[in-house]
């Protein structure tokens, strides 16, 4: 049972905690801005278009770039519909690519295609695509990428039939071995809100990626272009009065948190705590 001091302060707490929320919230909605780069590959692009809506939803907003190939396979038309980006560029017209990953936070390739996964593992940049990937990690900003379209060993591809030698196979697994050797944070299409959301949650928590990304199996061996289970992290205690926001996000890898049985849990809080599924016990 808290006294009168110790509710006045942890009313205190909870204003100042709220505040606090609150620029946070603010500051990493601004946060949320993405180059968009559609590259040609079909193979996965409707699972990828469902969670770009996801991520739109969640407050993200877009700038489309298509490549030559994205506009004759996909067409402009059929992006602006799908995904009504803020804006949108098509290779050939005027656009300077450098500046445009410059005023954005991350750049997301939602069908990475087998020509592209080529080119930026072999470090060629003859392209605007090419060239923008560079610039971002030559800048230090995510690239995160859904390779449905560039597996070798996606199920989609055996269907339609691929019978190219093990050798060409192997030769495509080490490219997207590069990439992530590189910094690219590899997913597949189904996963790709899931993984954006996470590189975007370790830029605010100071958690850094494993550069071989458990949400896609390294690619030295058969990946079937499905994600790993990831197993659920321990519980942790906090023992403060107050919880906020803060200590949710401070704690991102739990699965349950437990707190004092006469600990406040701010509104924030739990609302962080139900979108990263993670369980607040009071003892």
């Amino acid at each position: 049972m808290m006294n009168s001091i110790d509710l006045e302060n942890a009313l205190m707490s909870t204003i100042v905690d709220y505040i606090s929320d609150q620029v946070i919230l603010r500051y990493t909605q601004s946060c949320k801005r993405a180059v968009v780069m559609f590259t040609g590959a079909l193979i996965g692009y409707t699972d990828a278009v469902e969670t770009l809506r996801q991520l739109k939803e969640d407050g993200w907003k877009f700038t489309a770039v298509l490549s030559k190939a994205a506009e004759q396979v996909l067409t402009k038309e059929r992006i602006e519909k799908d995904i009504d980006p803020d804006a949108i560029f098509v290779e050939g017209a005027p656009v300077n690519g450098k500046q445009l990953v410059s005023e954005t936070q991350y750049v997301i390739i939602p069908s990475l295609t087998i020509n592209t996964a080529s080119k930026v593992a072999n470090c060629i940049m003859d392209n605007l695509v090419t060239n923008m990937i560079f610039t971002a990690m030559a800048q230090g900003k995510p690239v995160i990428a859904a390779v449905d379209g560039c597996c070798p060993d996606n199920k989609v591809r055996e269907k339609i039939g691929f019978e190219v030698t093990e050798a060409y196979k192997k030769k495509m697994r080490d490219h997207l071995v590069s990439l992530i050797s590189y910094g690219i944070h590899l997913t597949t299409a189904k996963s790709l809100f899931e993984k954006v959301d996470k590189v975007f949650c370790s830029d605010f928590d100071y958690v850094l990626d494993d550069p071989y990304d458990e949400d896609y199996p390294e690619p030295s061996t058969s990946c079937g272009c499905a994600p790993k289970a990831v197993p659920a992290s321990k519980e942790v205690r906090i023992g403060k009065k107050v919880i906020g926001r803060i200590d949710v996000m401070e704690n991102a890898g739990c699965k349950t948190i437990i707190v004092d049985k006469d600990a406040i849990v701010t509104g924030l809080a739990k609302d962080e705590a139900q979108t990263r599924c993670i369980k607040i016990v009071h003892e």
